[in-house]
């Protein structure tokens, strides 16, 4: 999906911090620290590894994350079951909670809560059994779930999308092991949750032939701290605490919570009774050894294959193999740390694809998803083995340029790409064409992080949009 939807359903949070910002002095965020010393944190059940309560603790990755942001206050956090998911936002408008993680935002959730700045991003996955059961090459996208009867848990910020794709049903479950029973008794043939929810999931509990793949162009994958609507100066403190947190500590957090190890075969209890009823004796005990050891092998390249795919899918877009938007937020932070060090500019084009979505309703996904293979493909043939083409979502492509310092040399590869990506492209028995309209922006003249960064390039790319496509734009100052 294109940032600017984003941005029009991000600017109740934008224009919140705004207006905070504006009225500190009204506000005084430490006397209001110190009237409540005591915070109450919803944990809802089945979301690990974000967030879950042992022996009365939060767990998990938004657990550690909260810990980090408010370390440096007096206040206690109050770790409170507060149920299924559905029952947390209730719980949240309700004021039974002071604060809920994971959230994403919507107009309806904006009218009783307000939200942090973003603090991580959660791609949406599938999982299903049936290999065949999407018609998909290599990626699913939104448009390959039509027709499929869906189940997701209950009150997800996704599921009005998921409703409103043609001959889609969608069937939504209060605890995800419901869902997954339904999954594997056919009364739904994909299930939707987070990435890290669904892997979590298959590491406990092992699903013979399950599918996994990340959904590409959905949105929702931002998540913030949803705070009661009465606790802005909470609101404040958190954003501060947000942006004090480390590259590094980011990475640890990761480390932490999303090292994946798929957990696949039989025990050694499971592989002794089948060796007792092979034979008895010595023979017993040489099939038992050469058997294990057979399969301990065959188990280790499973779990190392099973390893690679999902590192892969969590950083890589499937159907063009290139760089998604979690490996380029990884590439990009490099990108600004190293221009600090070394007091370097670097740069960042947002690229469309002009007349795609025509050429994909007239001719069908298949094509166009060859077109996007081939226009990606063209592009990393037009750039440096330095620079990053990620697939933002959709017919939307983001570049990162970490060498190229001075506006002039942006604009020239921006032209460059503008020129090639316009030659015609021979798909199956069709002549093809597409232009792309492309914004540039600088760092760090027009933005010192990565939102703000994309922000610009994503404006400028409109700005090229309107002035006729086929063309670029540089960012405003």
């Amino acid at each position: 999906m294109r940032l600017f939807k984003y941005l029009a359903g991000y600017l109740g949070i934008f224009w919140v911090n705004a207006v905070l910002a504006t009225t500190g002095s009204s506000v005084d965020t430490n006397d209001w620290l110190e009237e409540h010393q005591s915070i109450r944190v919803g944990v809802p059940q089945n979301l690990m590894p974000l967030i879950g309560i042992e022996n009365g603790e939060g767990v998990g990755f938004d657990a550690d994350m909260l810990r980090l942001i408010s370390q440096h206050l007096s206040v206690e956090l109050k770790w409170t079951p507060c149920g299924s998911w559905s029952q947390c936002l209730i719980a949240l408008e309700q004021r039974n909670i002071d604060i809920l993680p994971s959230m994403s935002y919507s107009e309806g959730r904006s009218r009783y809560a307000s939200f942090t700045q973003r603090y991580w991003s959660m791609p949406w996955a599938v999982l299903y059994l049936n290999k065949d059961a999407l018609d998909s090459t290599g990626s699913v996208n939104v448009g390959n779930l039509r027709g499929q009867r869906l189940g997701i848990i209950q009150d997800y910020s996704v599921v009005s999308l998921l409703r409103n794709q043609r001959g889609t049903e969608v069937i939504e479950y209060p605890e995800i092991d419901q869902a997954i029973t339904a999954l594997k008794d056919s009364q739904i043939n994909v299930y939707v949750d987070s990435l890290p929810i669904l892997v979590f999931e298959l590491q406990r509990q092992p699903i013979a032939n399950a599918q996994l793949e990340v959904l590409d162009d959905a949105p929702g994958q931002d998540l913030f701290f949803g705070v009661r609507s009465d606790w802005q100066p909470l609101v404040v403190t958190l954003n501060k605490g947000i942006d004090n947190i480390t590259q590094s500590q980011q990475n640890q957090l990761r480390n932490k919570w999303y090292g994946y190890e798929l957990q696949t075969g039989w025990s050694d209890e499971e592989l002794l009774q089948i060796a007792l009823k092979v034979g008895s004796g010595v023979v017993l005990v040489f099939l038992f050894i050469a058997f294990r050891n057979s399969r301990l092998r065959r188990e280790v390249k499973l779990r190392k294959d099973a390893e690679k795919r999902i590192r892969y899918v969590a950083t890589h877009d499937e159907l063009t193999g290139l760089p998604n938007r979690k490996l380029l937020s990884d590439r990009l932070d490099q990108a600004i740390l190293q221009a600090e060090r070394s007091n370097k500019a670097f740069a960042i084009m947002f690229l469309d694809l002009d007349g795609f979505k025509q050429i994909n309703d007239q001719y069908g996904h298949e094509v166009g998803d060859e077109l996007l293979i081939h226009a990606s493909q063209r592009m990393q043939s037009l750039l440096r083995r330095s620079d990053t083409v990620c697939r933002y979502g959709g017919d939307e492509f983001v570049v990162l340029l970490p060498t190229t310092p001075t506006t002039s040399a942006a604009l020239a590869v921006a032209r460059k790409l503008v020129v090639h990506i316009a030659r015609p492209y021979q798909i199956g028995q069709h002549m093809l064409e597409v232009s792309t309209s492309i914004g540039v922006s600088l760092f760090p003249q027009h933005g010192s992080d990565e939102n703000a960064l994309l922000r610009a390039a994503d404006k400028a790319m409109y700005a090229a949009k309107d002035a006729g496509k086929n063309d670029v734009r540089l960012a405003a100052p």
